[in-house]
C-alpha cells in the first residue's frame, strides 16, 4: 500500500496520501496473518532508536491514528533499518486490519496500516442485446447489470469477502453483495437499475467501518448498449460446402451486403467451405457457425502467405467455426494500433484452428525458406491470432499454429479464458503495453522443442503495462528458446541519474533523458538509491530535462537519489497456476513493481525468478513484489536463463540483483520447496537489496538450500 505518513505537518490523504516530510512509510506488505512478519518500507532517520505500537482497528469509525495510539500494544521490531521495519503482527482480533505507529527521536510519529483493502483495477463484462456481441469489457466503467470484478490485494480477510460499497454523486450510498477467489478478487453485480453516472467505490473489511476501507476508486456506470444486428446467410449468396467450390465471391459478396446494413450476424450453415481468398469482416459483422464440429473454413496452401486469411479492423467476431489453412502469417487479425477509432471491440468464441505452414510435401528449400521467415518476424514467428484494441474476449477457443498462437498490443480490457493454446516453432504468446487484461482457466501447452512460453511486455507504445491477473491456467512443455513458461520482458530506458530540483509533481534532472519519439506516458519513475529508495511513480509529462509525475515524493529526493526512468510493469496478479516441465515458471525480467505471486505450483519447471539488473540500457528495478503459498515440487529442470547454458538445474526462488539496479522490499512467504528446491538470494552490490523478508518457508533440505549473499544479509530478514 502506498502509504505516505506526515510527521512535519499532521496531514493524511488515504492510501495514496501525498507529503513532503521527514519520516515515512511507503509501502506495507499483505495479506500478513497474524503471527505473521510485516515489512514495511519507507524511510526512518533514526532508525536506531525506533519504538512500535500496533492495534486491531477492525471496528474503528473514527481517527484510526488515535485509535492506534490509545489501545495499540507496544511491539518490538524483528529489523529496523533507515528504509524498513519488520515485526509480527500481533493476534489482537484475527486476521483483520492493523494500524502501526512508528516513533522516533525529534520525529513526529508515523502511521501506516496493514491489511488495509486495495483495488489496483475493475473489470466489467456488461450486458448487450445481441448474443455476438453481448458481454462489453470495460476497465473501470460499467453499465446497469454488468458483472464487476475487482482486482487488488487484502480483498478478503479470514476467507470472507470484504463489502463493497458504491456511492453516487449524490450521496447515495448502495451495498454490492461480493464472492471472492481468495484475497485478490471480487466479484458482484450491478444492479439492473443502476443509474448512469460517476460513482466512488470502496470495499470495506467485512467487519469494519470506514478506517478499514480501500481507498475511493471513481467508476462511470454508462447505459446499457442497444445493438440490433440484421441476419444473414451464406448460402444466400452461392455459398456452398464443395470442396471443388471456390467459396471466396460468394462470402465477399456476403460480406459486403452486411456493411451496407451497417452490421449483421452472418450465418454459415453446416459444411465444409473452400476459400482460395482471404476475407475481410466489416465492423459490426459476425461471423457464426453451427459449431466447429459440424461448420468450417478451409483456406489455401500458397506461398507467400496474405497478410492474415481472416480480418477485420474492429467491431467483429467469429463464433463456432473450425478454420483450417497451411502456410499463413497470421490466421486471425484486427487493426493493430491500439487506437480508440480504429481497433478493437473484437469477439473470438468456440474457434477450433489450425494453421501448418509445412502441411503436405513441402520440398527441403521450401521448408527451410518458411522457416527462416517464421524465426525472423518479431524475433519468435508470425501469430495466429493477432489483436489490439479495448473489449477483447477470446474465450472457449483451440489454436494451434505454426508458431506463437496469440498477440495482444495496446489491449485495454481483455479477457482470455477457457481456451487451448498451443506454442509451436518459437512460440510464444505475448501480452504487450496492455491494461486490465484478464487470462484464466487455459491450457497453454508446447508442441514441440521449439515451443517457448509467453511474456507480458512493454516493447510497444506508450511505455506501460500494467493490471493483468492471471488465475488456474495450466502450463507445459516449453524448452525451447529461453524456455519461460511465464516472463516480463521489454528493457530499455530514458534515464539513470540525479535530480537537480524536485519541486511537487515536477522533477528537472541533472541531464536529459533518451526520451526519442516514443510515448512515455505512465513509464516507471523510481527511486532506486539514496534518499527516499523506494518510491516510485508514473509519468504524467515530459520534456528536456522536466518530468511531471503522478504525485510528488513523499520524501523528495536530493543529490544522494537514483532515479531510473524505465518501461512501468505494474500490479500482475498470478493466483493457482499449474507449471510443469519448463525452464522457468514465472519469471520477472527488469522491471516489476507490486507484483504478487501466491498459491501456484510447479514440477520440472525452474520455480519462480525475479531479476532487477540493467536491461537493454534501462536501469530495471523490482519493487514490492511478494512470493506467498507457492509450491515448488522435486525435479530439475532444463534452463538457460541469466546468461548462462546449464544443461540442468534445481528448481528455486531465485532472486538476483545487478548494480545499479535493487531490489526493495521484496517479500517471500509460506512457500513450500520439495526435494533440492532452494530460496537463492544473490547480489552483486551491497545496496543491491533493501528490505526482504523471507519468512516462514518450508524447505525439505532446510538452511543447505536457503542461500542468501552475506553482503546483504543486514537488509534481509531470514524468519524460519
Amino acid at each position: 500500500m502506498k502509504l505516505f505518513a506526515i510527521a512535519a505537518i499532521a496531514w493524511f490523504i488515504g492510501c495514496d496520501g501525498i507529503a513532503m516530510a521527514e519520516s515515512a512509510v511507503f509501502w506495507v506488505s499483505g495479506p500478513v496473518r497474524s503471527g505473521e512478519t510485516v515489512l514495511a518500507t519507507g524511510y526512518f532517520p533514526q532508525s536506531q532508536q525506533i519504538s512500535l505500537k500496533v492495534a486491531n482497528i477492525e471496528h474503528t469509525a473514527g481517527d484510526w491514528r488515535s485509535v492506534t495510539s490509545a489501545n495499540g500494544i507496544r511491539v518490538t521490531p524483528l529489523k529496523i533499518t533507515e528504509t524498513s521495519i519488520m515485526f509480527v503482527l500481533p493476534d489482537l482480533g484475527g486476521d483483520g486490519v492493523y494500524g502501526f505507529r512508528v516513533d522516533q527521536p525529534h520525529e513526529a510519529p508515523v502511521y501506516a496500516r496493514v491489511n488495509l483493502p486495495e483495488v489496483w483495477w475493475t473489470l466489467a463484462e456488461s450486458p448487450s442485446t445481441g448474443p455476438e456481441v453481448e458481454a462489453r469489457i470495460d476497465v473501470d466503467s460499467a453499465s446497469a447489470g454488468a458483472r464487476l470484478r475487482l482486482f487488488g490485494r487484502c480483498l478478503t480477510h479470514g476467507g470472507v469477502a470484504g463489502d463493497i460499497r458504491l456511492t453516487s454523486q449524490s450521496g447515495k450510498t448502495i451495498g454490492l453483495k461480493a464472492t471472492n477467489d481468495g484475497s485478490y478478487e471480487l466479484t458482484t453485480k450491478l444492479p439492473n437499475d443502476l443509474a448512469p453516472g460517476i460513482y466512488s467505490l470502496e470495499v470495506r473489511s467485512p467487519r469494519g467501518g470506514g478506517a478499514v476501507a480501500s481507498a475511493p476508486r471513481l467508476i462511470q456506470i454508462e447505459a446499457a448498449a442497444e445493438t440490433h444486428l440484421a441476419e444473414l446467410s451464406v448460402a444466400d449468396f452461392g455459398a456452398r460446402e464443395d470442396p471443388h467450390f471456390d467459396n471466396s465471391a460468394a462470402f465477399k459478396a456476403a460480406l459486403l451486403k452486411a456493411a451496407d446494413l451497417g452490421g449483421a450476424v452472418l450465418k454459415i450453415p453446416a459444411g465444409y467451405y473452400f476459400l482460395s481468398q482471404p476475407i475481410e469482416i466489416p465492423p459490426n459483422v459476425y461471423l457464426v457457425g453451427e459449431s466447429p464440429e459440424r461448420t468450417a473454413l478451409y483456406f489455401a496452401d500458397v506461398d507467400p502467405a496474405p497478410p492474415a486469411w481472416v480480418s477485420g479492423q474492429h467491431h467483429f467476431g467469429l463464433q463456432n467455426l473450425a478454420i483450417f489453412c497451411g502456410n499463413h502469417n497470421a490466421i486471425i487479425s484486427s487493426d493493430m494500433s491500439g487506437k480508440p477509432e480504429s481497433s478493437g471491440h473484437i469477439r473470438l468464441r468456440n474457434l477450433l484452428i489450425r494453421g501448418s505452414s509445412f502441411r503436405g510435401h513441402p520440398a527441403p528449400e521450401l521448408a527451410a525458406r518458411r522457416l527462416t521467415q517464421l524465426m525472423k518476424s518479431s524475433g519468435m514467428g508470425y501469430e495466429t491470432i493477432r489483436l489490439s484494441g479495448a473489449d477483447l474476449i477470446i474465450e472457449d477457443c483451440d489454436v494451434l499454429g505454426t508458431s506463437r498462437p496469440l498477440y495482444l498490443y495496446c489491449a485495454h480490457g481483455a479477457i482470455v479464458r477457457r481456451n487451448k493454446l498451443h506454442n509451436d516453432i518459437f512460440g510464444w504468446y505475448d501480452c504487450d503495453v496492455s491494461v486490465g487484461v484478464v487470462i484464466e482457466n487455459n491450457v497453454i501447452r508446447g508442441e514441440g522443442p521449439l515451443a517457448a512460453g509467453g511474456a507480458y511486455s512493454t516493447y510497444g507504445e506508450p511505455k506501460s503495462s500494467r493490471d493483468i491477473y492471471t488465475a488456474n491456467n495450466t502450463y507445459s512443455d516449453m524448452i525451447g528458446f529461453d524456455a519461460e513458461a511465464v516472463t516480463s520482458d521489454g528493457g530499455g530506458g530514458a534515464y539513470f541519474g540525479t535530480v537537480s530540483q524536485p519541486q511537487g509533481e515536477t522533477l528537472t534532472l541533472d541531464g536529459v533523458p533518451a526520451w526519442g519519439k516514443d510515448d512515455w506516458h505512465g513509464a516507471l519513475v523510481a527511486i532506486v538509491a539514496g534518499r527516499g529508495v523506494g518510491q516510485w511513480r508514473t509519468i504524467k509529462s515530459w520534456s528536456g530535462q522536466q518530468v511531471g509525475v503522478s504525485d510528488a515524493f513523499g520524501i523528495a529526493p536530493d543529490a544522494t537519489s537514483r532515479i531510473t526512468i524505465v518501461p512501468a510493469q505494474v500490479h500482475y496478479i498470478f493466483c493457482h497456476n499449474h507449471f510443469s516441465t519448463a525452464g522457468v515458471a514465472i519469471q520477472f525480467y527488469g522491471t516489476a513493481v507490486e507484483h504478487i505471486v501466491a498459491g501456484n505450483d510447479e514440477s520440472n519447471a525452474g520455480g519462480f525468478h525475479a531479476v532487477a539488473k540493467r536491461y537493454a540500457g534501462g536501469v530495471a528495478p523490482q519493487l514490492n513484489v511478494q512470493f506467498l503459498d507457492n509450491q515448488v515440487r522435486e525435479g530439475p529442470n532444463y534452463y538457460s536463463g541469466h546468461g548462462g547454458s546449464n544443461p540442468a538445474d534445481r528448481s528455486s526462488i531465485y532472486v538476483l540483483s545487478l548494480p545499479p539496479s535493487a531490489v526493495i522490499g521484496m517479500v517471500i512467504r509460506n512457500n513450500e520447496l520439495d526435494g533440492d528446491s532452494a530460496i537463492e538470494v544473490h547480489s552483486q552490490s551491497p545496496t543491491g537489496v533493501i528490505g526482504m523478508l523471507v519468512d516462514k518457508n518450508r524447505i525439505s533440505k532446510g538452511k543447505h538450500n536457503l542461500q542468501v549473499d552475506p553482503s546483504i544479509s543486514d537488509e534481509v530478514l531470514v524468519n524460519q
